[in-house]
């Protein structure tokens, strides 16, 4: 340390002294995701200037000691220690810090001490009854730390580490959980933190006990080792459990592999395998199995190769367009219900590639499916399917906006009917606003689409044998809509109130079954498509003719956040139109159903929506949704009723009625329970399809949740049946979860 200036020993200077002292510091920090103490770099801003403020200031020049004290303040850089008293020993180069220690670290930590001890080149250090208050509010304590071989080691004796908060009444009281050790070192050349008998403790118990235990410091994002395992008994696997093994292969890659033993199937591999590019990110998930499989028909395949291939990617090509897959194979039905890897019915894989640019965008598709139902035969592929949407800018055509829609579809199957479509659809669109409110939208489209179809079977072909058929359709479609929007404030609500009609025109298409129907099977008429000029989900078939649209919007909004909405609404055909589809729907042959919207949700407490279709002849429902979720975090209730009975087109079932119902309460503030049923008010022999229910308890540093599941349907060959497991989370140090019972339920199955 450089002479400050006096010369006679002893001399005191007090109340606001301020002073460069080169190499005079104190650096340490802490930052664990478990215990840790870890100290600054060696250098640790010692090179910079210290600045020092205290009640009292001493140089001994005769001993070389330099002693400061009375709320001492020495900054350092970004880091700040406060001390009652604070010594440099220019002989022994080393800075003691006593009474009420604290040191305010750049990253927000605090530590506290009671002694502390170090050289002056902030390598080596010594600390007593060092205690540490992270950033998150976790804190660790140890009887004394040291750090040793120039800042590469540090060491904690008999050290705790919890992030749970104390008792407010009874601070001594021992936290929910916390770790401790007999020994923490960390080492930063490594970046590993080691436990030396380390013990688990839940209320202050011992519950878990590891003589060595080791993982990554903070600074590392990934690192190989073992995950938790999962173990778990009964079902269709028998006793179960696999121990997961996370490999860091190269920064941008790794790979999770799972062997998965049971009673029943043997070894099951499983592995996952994620890598980044520069240029985008790939993800495969696969498994592999030798077992027996039970097929549909209860006859056995002894030692049969099982496995499933999951997988998406997505890379850029330039700034423009970029390309990707999403993969999904299994070997049989009932594999991924098996292993619960996934309960899809029908399987999609896909590749594409698509570009964006300003308000353009292309995409060109190639689906492949497969349809894990029992019965279901002779799937799908289609390649390609693309298409390409153009928008103008605003004002750029007559005072409105062009667009124009390209789209190429190819769909094949290995046997039975193919299909190839070429489409271009130009539209404007443009919208006047009148002084007096109305505010009118005209529109115009002209569609043009070609067909090539082979091994056609016209629906009304009493032969059956298909054809090879060419059809060519253009359809101009026309659209006004005239909207007058009313608002009036009453208090502190307005009510808006906002009449629509529209006339949409287009020729009518005598006989639409020329075109196969690959992707307008069925009409779903609501309030969301009462409006559209093509009130089909597809283009095969176009909703033509000349019809008149009319219907109300209202609502009722408080500045509160509150409100209410309600909708009706019908269309009349004006020209003749006789499509089976659309009688079916609903849309009819003069005036279709009449369907509309309620929503009502005046607060966070309450939340109902009731959406229906009522028959134009006689007011009777044809379809009916009602959703509510009502009450207080106490006791809340939800539930979701469905329900169609009206004729269809296709494979459509005409009648469904399923009725979803949750219960929750967050009893208290850390505990919460909820139960949830699903029945099928349809079926004939079990109606209730599935039921769940949890118990969990949070907070903030523990999470404890048991899950009970019980599956009373059958779907790919494979019973759902009963499911419980529990979840253990221990904030920054781990997860557990374990099925601690899985089986068939005893009750009766619904096919599914």
């Amino acid at each position: 340390m450089r002479n400050i200036g006096l010369k006679r020993p002893k001399r005191r200077l007090r109340n606001g002294f301020r002073g460069g002292l080169m190499a005079l510091g104190m650096v340490a920090a802490v930052s664990i995701p478990a215990v840790a103490l870890a100290q600054g770099g060696g250098d640790g801003g010692s090179n910079q200037p210290v600045l020092l403020n205290a009640d009292e200031l001493t140089y001994d020049e005769t001993l070389g000691i330099v002693i400061a004290s009375g709320d001492v303040e020495l900054a350092q850089g970004d880091r700040l220690l406060l001390a009652d008293r604070v010594t440099y020993n220019e002989k022994t180069s080393v800075v003691t810090a006593t009474g009420n220690i604290r040191l305010l670290e750049p990253s927000g930590d605090v530590i506290f001490a009671d002694y502390s001890e170090l050289t002056n080149d902030l390598a080596q250090g010594f600390v007593q009854q060092v205690r540490v208050l992270l950033t998150d509010n976790s804190r660790v304590a140890g009887t004394e730390a040291e750090r040793t071989d120039q800042g590469r080691y540090m060491r904690i004796n008999r050290a705790v580490y919890s992030p749970c908060d104390l008792c407010e009444s009874d601070p001594t009281r021992a936290p929910l959980w916390q770790l401790r050790a007999n020994r923490v070192v960390h080492d930063k050349e490594e970046k590993e933190i080691v436990y030396r008998d380390a013990r688990l403790e839940m209320f202050g118990i011992p519950v878990l006990y590891t003589p060595y235990f080791a993982h990554p410091d903070p600074s590392v994002d990934r690192k190989s080792g073992f995950l938790s395992p999962v173990f778990g008994y009964g079902g269709n696997l028998g006793t179960f459990g696999a121990v997961p093994y996370y490999w860091t292969i190269a920064p941008d890659k790794d790979l999770t592999l799972t062997p998965l033993f049971s009673s029943e199937d043997g070894v099951q591999m499983r592995a996952e395998w994620r890598q980044r590019f520069e240029n985008g990110r790939l993800l495969l998930d696969g498994s592999i199995v030798n077992a027996d499989r039970k097929t549909s028909s209860g006859a056995v395949k002894e030692d049969e190769w099982r496995g499933h291939l999951f997988g998406n990617g997505l890379f850029d090509l330039n700034d423009t367009w970029r390309t990707g897959f999403d993969l999904e194979k299994t070997s049989d039905r009932s594999y991924l219900r098996r292993y619960r890897i996934s309960g899809e019915d029908i399987l999609t894989s896909r590749a594409f590639i698509e570009g964006f640019r300003g308000r353009n965008y292309a995409v060109a598709n190639a689906y492949q499916f497969d349809d894990l139902r029992e019965n279901s035969e002779n799937e799908p592929f289609v390649i390609p399917m693309a298409e390409a949407q153009l928008l103008g800018e605003p004002d750029s055509v007559l005072g409105g906006r062009w667009s124009l829609g390209l789209g190429l579809v190819g769909l094949q199957r290995s046997e039975g009917r193919d299909t190839q479509r070429a489409s271009v659809e130009a539209g404007w669109q443009r919208e006047f606003m009148a002084d007096t409110g109305f505010i009118t939208t005209v529109s115009g489209s002209l569609r043009s689409d070609a067909y090539y179809v082979t091994d056609y079977v016209r629906p009304d072909d009493p032969t059956g044998r298909g054809t090879t058929d060419t059809e060519l359709r253009l359809f101009p479609q026309g659209q006004v809509t005239v909207r007058y929007p009313v608002a009036r404030q009453i208090g502190s609500v307005q009510h808006v109130i906002e009449p629509v009609v529209s006339l949409t025109s287009s020729p009518v298409l005598e006989d639409q079954d020329d075109i196969p129907n690959e992707d307008s099977q069925d009409i779903e008429l609501s309030p969301t498509n009462l409006f559209r000029t093509n009130r089909f989900p597809g283009v095969d078939r176009l909703d033509s003719g000349t019809r008149v649209t009319y219907g109300v919007n209202t609502g009722v909004y408080g500045f509160g956040g509150g409100f209410s909405e309600f909708f009706l609404g019908q269309s009349y055909q004006l020209s003749n139109n006789d499509d089976p589809a659309l009688v079916a729907s609903g849309l009819g042959k003069d005036y279709s159903d009449i369907v509309g919207r309620i929503r009502v949700s005046p607060g966070p407490y309450l939340d109902l929506q009731y959406d229906f279709q009522l028959a134009e002849e006689n007011l009777e429902a044809q379809v009916q949704q009602f959703r509510i979720s009502a009450g207080v975090p106490v006791l809340r209730a939800g539930a979701n009723y469905y329900y169609r009975d009206r004729p269809t087109t296709g494979d459509t079932e005409p009648r469904r009625e399923y009725l979803t119902t949750s219960l929750s309460s967050n009893f208290s503030e850390h505990w919460s329970v909820s139960v949830a049923q699903n029945r099928d008010l349809q079926a004939t022999d079990n109606k209730l399809r599935s039921t769940s229910a949890s118990l969990t308890y949070t907070d903030e540093c523990f999470t404890f949740q048991i899950i009970g599941q019980r599956d009373n349907t059958v779907r790919s060959g494979e019973e759902g049946g009963d499911t419980v497991y529990f979840r253990l989370v221990f904030r920054n140090l781990g997860e557990v979860e374990a099925p601690i019972l899985s089986g068939a339920s005893t009750t009766s199955r619904t096919a599914s």
